[in-house]
């Protein structure tokens, strides 16, 4: 009786091992991808050649805005998107003028994501590839940057 108690429990102790051993839940690999920089300098203008089929489509993707403006903001600022001489997208970022802060970051997400600024991608897939030009209107701007998170 002993030794069948102890194969028994022994045996338990081997499945939970053995179902232990499974693959445990993973999380989505995401990357970000530090693209242009629209500067005085270049015009607030810039190319990107995206190389490849990655598009932005899912919820927790998104365009990541950074911004340095100086203070007080006077409106929105706008980023537009041109494909082969078409304007594609255009998006007016609310900034909020947070006590002398100089900088912002503005998330332009899909429906179903979490856009700060006021802006969300409205086709989808977001295929990155393109000219983009900023329209700082009677802010100044003193440079963005552009960042894609896209997911596998």
């Amino acid at each position: 009786m002993w030794v069948t108690s102890v194969i028994v429990r022994v045996s338990a102790i081997a499945l939970l091992l053995a179902a232990g051993g499974c693959a445990a839940p993973t999380t989505q690999s995401c990357q970000r991808y530090d693209a242009v920089s629209l500067t005085r300098e270049n015009g607030f203008a810039a190319s990107l050649d995206w190389k490849g089929d990655r598009a932005i489509n899912l919820p927790l993707e998104r365009l990541d805005v950074a911004l340095t403006i100086l203070r007080p903001i006077h409106g929105p600022v706008e980023l537009v998107h041109v494909v082969d001489d078409v304007e594609t997208d255009r998006w007016v970022l609310t900034i909020l003028d947070q006590n002398n802060v100089a900088s912002a970051l503005c998330s332009i997400t899909p429906p179903g994501g979490t856009p700060n600024c006021g802006a969300t991608l409205q086709d989808l897939p977001y295929f990155p590839g393109g000219y983009y030009y900023l329209r700082p209107n009677a802010n100044l701007v003193v440079e963005a940057g552009l960042a894609f998170y896209v997911c596998d």
